[in-house]
């Protein structure tokens, strides 16, 4: 998935849950956005990994590892504080 400079619906879905948790996994982001019921048919695991990456390639969120060694993700924080 190219680059995007623009947050598009499922971009700001993904945001807007990491914002209200301190991390997911991708797996719980996507549960997370499946609860929308809007969104569950319309956005696989995959597609979620690849939103995760682009959004952190625009410094938008970040990969945290956990103790156990999984993959959490979180909204980056002190870019927008400043």
């Amino acid at each position: 998935m190219a680059n995007r400079s623009t947050i598009d619906e499922i971009d700001g879905i993904i945001l807007a849950k990491l914002s209200l948790y301190e991390s997911l996994t991708s797996l719980e982001l996507w549960y997370e956005i499946g609860e929308n019921h809007v969104m569950a048919e319309a956005v696989t695991k995959e597609e979620i990994s690849q939103r995760l990456d682009a959004l952190r390639a625009q410094g938008l969120v970040e990969r945290l590892t956990g103790a156990e060694g999984t993959t959490r993700w979180a909204v980056k924080r002190g870019t927008a504080e400043r």
